[in-house]
């Protein structure tokens, strides 16, 4: 009996966890010489938790792509020193439960830590979710990021091509774990 109540426990709480199919994130700087915009769509996971209202998510800084190899190889080496960090990562809760099993579109955020660069930031993240049939959920939205706050150094020549705050935009597609 205990092994199934275990079971049980096990399985409902699993039922309740939703990973990524699909996950872009993309980013835009738009500064006075210059405009950049990137793009990760496989270096990204997550997952939400919604028996914890947990919330993770991990994104390869390599797995950003831009239209100019330069401007990556940069971005790479100078800015965000990727070998040395290699990921981002978001770790937080939801602020309210949303009904995430009945279909419709609900506004959605999350608190928690932010880590870029190494170093960790407390945001609140927004965005919105749309709960589809069959346990799939679309999130989609966005938040600014300002590298300083991330110890991203810009080289005082480069201050007029690369924008104080960067618009960070995230797309996901979630599925209950079976």
């Amino acid at each position: 009996m205990k092994r199934w109540l275990a079971t049980l426990c096990l399985t409902t709480t699993w039922a309740q966890r939703y990973e990524t199919d699909t996950l872009v994130i993309r980013f835009y700087s738009d500064a006075p010489l210059e405009k950049i915009a990137a793009e990760n769509k496989n270096g990204c996971r997550s997952w939400i938790d919604f028996a914890t209202d947990s919330v993770y998510v991990q994104v390869r800084i390599r797995g950003f792509s831009f239209p100019n190899k330069l401007m990556e190889e940069h971005f790479n080496e100078n800015y965000l020193e990727s070998d040395k960090y290699p990921y981002a990562y978001f770790r937080g809760k939801l602020v309210a439960p949303f009904p995430y099993t009945q279909p419709g579109t609900y506004a959605v955020s999350a608190r928690g830590m932010i880590e870029i660069h190494g170093v960790r930031r407390e945001e609140v993240l927004s965005g919105v979710y749309e709960v589809k049939p069959q346990g799939v959920l679309q999130l989609s939205g966005r938040f600014l990021v300002r590298p300083t706050d991330y110890k991203i150094k810009i080289p005082r020549l480069l201050w007029e091509k690369i924008a104080e705050e960067v618009e960070v935009s995230f797309y996901g597609i979630y599925r209950r774990r079976d």
